[in-house]
C-alpha cells in the first residue's frame, strides 16, 4: 500500500492517496450495510464485528 502514495513521477501525493482511501472507506460502508441488510431481510441481526479485507492483485 506504499507504493500507492506515490505518482506516476514518483513524487509522492498524499492527497489523492487520502481521497482513493476515503472512497474505499465509503465503499466498505456501504458493503457492511448491505450485509446487515440482507442478514434482516432473512431474520438474522449482526451482533459482532464484522472484518473484510481486499483482494488484491497478489491474492493477499
Amino acid at each position: 500500500m506504499d507504493k500507492e502514495k506515490y505518482n506516476q513521477s514518483g513524487y509522492k501525493d498524499m492527497t489523492a492517496f487520502e481521497a482513493v482511501q476515503n472512497v474505499r472507506r465509503e465503499e466498505r460502508r456501504k458493503l457492511i450495510a448491505e450485509i446487515k441488510a440482507l442478514a434482516l431481510s432473512h431474520g438474522y441481526i449482526i451482533t459482532g464485528q464484522i472484518n473484510i479485507k481486499e483482494i488484491t492483485d497478489d491474492g493477499k
